[in-house]
């Protein structure tokens, strides 16, 4: 899944495009999905059901927004829910950016894999703050009464100050999988691809099928146009 800074990075796209009132919950529902702590092997599940990760009839795996959407969308005017939904998609854009550009669908499941990916990201977080101006999200007033909040074990606070080592830190050495290049087209795909589904929701539809939008599906080039 893409790292939170990369989540606050795109975040600060997409709060101008869609129009967004309230971006402090908009950025905070951004990484609210990823507010689990703990070893691989616990937090793991945990995110599995806040990502409302599901296997289709394909076989396919997926990071459900679809059951995102039917749970809350009456409440998709607050910028916390919205912010959440786009982070569910981001990751499903990420994961195919991530097996088929990088080309790592071979080592997927890999333990090394995980902590490769985490030294990169360290060394992303201070080129994308400074870009973007990314600072702390603030908690929202009132977050222990949503929905939302009250339906996982999420630990705000422990991963909030976890957080402050992305926005302070300026490791050494050389990206190994990314580049900026690469980061810069993937934020970019993944803002154009929640503007189109959020104009396709307008029409009562998604932009796209939950198996086009899927983990081992790759949809690069052959998305549509007619939004």
């Amino acid at each position: 899944m893409a790292s939170r800074v990369i989540h606050l990075a795109i975040a600060a796209q997409l709060a101008d495009r869609l129009g967004v009132r309230d971006k402090d919950r908009f950025y905070f529902g951004h990484v609210l999905p990823d507010m689990i702590l703990g070893e691989y092997e616990i937090r793991l599940p945990l995110k599995k059901k806040t990502h409302f990760y599901a296997l289709l009839p394909s076989g396919r795996k997926i990071y459900d927004f679809y059951k995102f959407y039917d749970d809350y969308k009456d409440k998709f005017s607050d910028g916390l829910y919205l912010g959440y939904y786009v982070h569910l998609i981001e990751d499903n854009v990420f994961r195919q950016y991530l097996y088929y550009r990088v080309g790592l669908i071979k080592r997927r499941g890999e333990p090394e894999l995980l902590d490769e990916l985490y030294k990169d990201y360290h060394l992303l977080n201070p080129i994308l703050r400074e870009r973007f101006d990314i600072a702390l999200p603030t908690v929202p007033q009132g977050l222990e009464d949503e929905e939302i909040f009250r339906r996982f074990d999420f630990k705000v606070s422990e991963y909030l100050d976890e957080m402050k080592g992305d926005l302070t830190e300026r490791p050494e050495g050389e990206l190994r999988h990314f580049t900026q290049e690469l980061i810069g087209e993937f934020m970019e795909e993944a803002a154009d691809v929640v503007v189109k589904e959020m104009k396709a929701l307008q029409n009562g539809e998604h932009y796209l099928s939950l198996d086009e939008y899927s983990i081992e599906n790759y949809y690069k080039g052959e998305l549509r146009n007619d939004y």
